[in-house]
């Protein structure tokens, strides 16, 4: 349930409006000015805050009670109104901090709509942070490897201004999002807030406007492109040279074909597979056996030196993700008091596990899921599916196994 605050200094119109919210299976309190409001928010868990810009008998003013919030609680809605609206009144609010104004006295519906639309928003933007917090690990990082290609694209990108409309096409897991990121921090001054992903976020028209409005540069990401069912990509390019928006489009495919359906990107990128990356696999594998290595157990693996043959020869049909997902798996499964990884480690996981390239295109869960069976089912198989003797091997505990040969659902007589 929506917990929500009323901040005005007209108690009728905060009880007013806490009824109607409550009607509609919100949970609403109210306070009259900014010391109260601050106090309340601090002590309780708020999802979103209702600010009139004029609040009377009150330390701070509306637009410096919305900034104060804004700075100090990151996942907060803040919705401003007033009495005395116009389009200055709003725009000075959005740039204080709020996320959408409304005129006093309220229309009952279009309060109620413009709440829920805001926490919707803020339900997709928790899932973003979320789904951000846990590409992170792999994907905000900085370039891996130091062959011509990448000193090209490195080249190419230090160019970059403001409003480049650029597409990227390469296979499934070869980097695509990763470069998109690394352009958009590039030209934001490395801005993390305003990377839009258009597939993660619905956004209309007038949040573009809003945008805007509050800064100086955003980047319109569309993964996929050839399949985006969102907003037509074309209107979206025009829309934004007609209405001067100092923003850039970033869309990617694994069809390189697919850039002549637009003729608004200016500059493009296409990433080869990994298997003719010879020169970087051996640096991005080392990287990521490191980054685990440390993340998991707080220490550092190498390679013997007969691993870099068998890393060189692998065909990588899953690239990068599959890099990843192996250097991963290895670490979880390797014996702590070990400080190698040896060519036999890396044989199990390249050889005796049949990858299938539909796997990369799964969802990161699902192909972790689909991973983490094949491997389970394989280690089952090489100790005569003895539970606890496999247990031992991945040194995890019994019931833990259990449990997740139970979430996997894997047949112990498979």
């Amino acid at each position: 349930m929506p917990n929500i605050l009323i901040i005005d200094d007209e108690i009728e119109i905060c009880k007013q409006v806490s009824l109607t919210l409550n009607d509609e299976g919100h949970k609403s309190s109210y306070v009259l000015n900014s010391d109260d409001c601050l106090t309340e928010i601090h002590e309780n868990s708020y999802d979103l805050v209702l600010v009139d810009l004029w609040l009377k008998n009150s330390k701070l003013n509306g637009n410096e009670l919305i900034s104060t919030l804004s700075n100090s609680f990151k996942n907060l809605i803040i919705i401003s109104f007033s009495g005395h609206a116009n389009i200055d009144n709003a725009i000075e609010s959005l740039k204080s901090g709020a996320h959408d104004f409304i005129e006093k006295p309220f229309e009952t519906k279009k309060l109620l709509h413009v709440i829920s639309k805001n926490l919707e928003l803020l339900k997709n933007k928790l899932t973003i942070d979320n789904y951000r917090n846990k590409l992170s690990f792999h994907t905000k990082i900085n370039f891996i490897g130091s062959s011509k290609e990448i000193s090209n694209y490195l080249e190419k990108i230090n160019k970059f201004k403001n409003k480049e409309n650029i597409f990227i096409s390469g296979p499934p897991g070869t980097g695509k999002f990763f470069l998109a990121n690394l352009i958009h921090n590039k030209i934001s001054n490395n801005n993390f807030d305003t990377f839009i992903n258009l597939n993660e976020i619905i956004l209309s028209y007038d949040d573009i406007h809003k945008l805007n409005s509050i800064h100086d540069y955003f980047t319109i990401y569309i993964n996929d492109i050839d399949s985006f069912k969102g907003i037509d990509v074309n209107l979206l390019s025009d829309f934004l040279i007609n209405n001067k928006i100092n923003a850039s489009i970033i869309g990617d495919s694994n069809h390189d074909l697919i850039i002549n359906k637009y003729d608004f990107f200016n500059n493009n990128f296409k990433l080869k597979a990994l298997k003719f990356r010879l020169d970087e696999i051996i640096e991005i594998f080392t990287h990521y056996l490191d980054l685990f290595s440390e993340k998991l157990l707080n220490k550092k693996f190498t390679l013997d030196d007969n691993c870099r043959d068998v890393l060189i020869k692998y065909d990588w049909p899953g690239n990068i993700f599959q890099l990843m997902n192996i250097t991963e798996n290895l670490v979880k499964s390797s014996d702590v008091s070990k400080s190698n990884i040896s060519m036999k480690d890396i044989e199990l996981y390249i050889n005796d596990i049949n990858y299938d390239n539909n796997l990369y295109n799964l969802s990161y869960k699902d192909a972790k899921d689909s991973f983490e069976r094949d491997y389970l089912v394989n280690k089952l198989k090489a100790n005569n599916w003895n539970v606890t003797k496999t247990a031992t091997t991945l040194n995890l505990d019994r019931v833990s196994l259990y449990r997740k040969i139970k979430s996997l659902k894997i047949n112990l007589t498979e």
